[in-house]
C-alpha cells in the first residue's frame, strides 16, 4: 500500500503494523541523518526491513532496534539481486558468502 508520509497517517498505518519497509533512497549515504519514519512510530512487534545497503546500520534501523523491532538491512538484498543477475548471466552459482564478506569488508560492517 503506498500512503502520503504525514506523521498522523503514519502512525494510523504503524499501529498495528507487523512489517515496515523501506524502498525509498532515504537514508542513505550521505544523507545518512535522514529517516523516512520517525523512531517514536517504531514498535516492537515489528520487522523494520530497509533496503538502503549504505549505510548497512541507517538511522531507521538503528531507532527500529532501539523501539525493540528486529530489522533487515538492504545488504542481503544488494547481494542476492547481484548473486542472481550472475546467475542470469553466466549459468554459474554465484559465491554468495564471499560476495557478502566483500560487500561489508567494502562498507565497514
Amino acid at each position: 500500500m503506498s500512503a502520503p508520509l504525514d506523521e498522523q497517517h503514519l502512525k494510523r498505518e504503524l499501529e498495528d503494523a507487523d512489517i515496515l519497509i523501506n524502498s525509498t533512497s532515504v537514508g542513505m549515504h550521505p544523507n545518512i541523518g535522514e529517516t523516512p519514519v520517525p523512531g517514536h512510530l517504531l514498535h516492537g512487534d515489528m520487522l523494520v526491513f530497509d533496503l538502503v545497503y549504505n549505510p548497512s546500520s541507517t538511522r531507521l534501523l538503528r531507532e527500529a532496534r532501539e523501539a525493540g523491532a528486529d530489522t533487515l538491512s538492504g545488504v542481503e538484498m544488494l547481494v542476492y539481486q547481484g548473486a542472481e543477475a550472475f546467475h542470469l548471466w553466466t549459468g554459474k552459482k554465484a559465491p554468495v558468502d564471499l560476495m557478502l564478506r566483500v560487500v561489508r569488508m567494502e562498507l565497514g560492517t
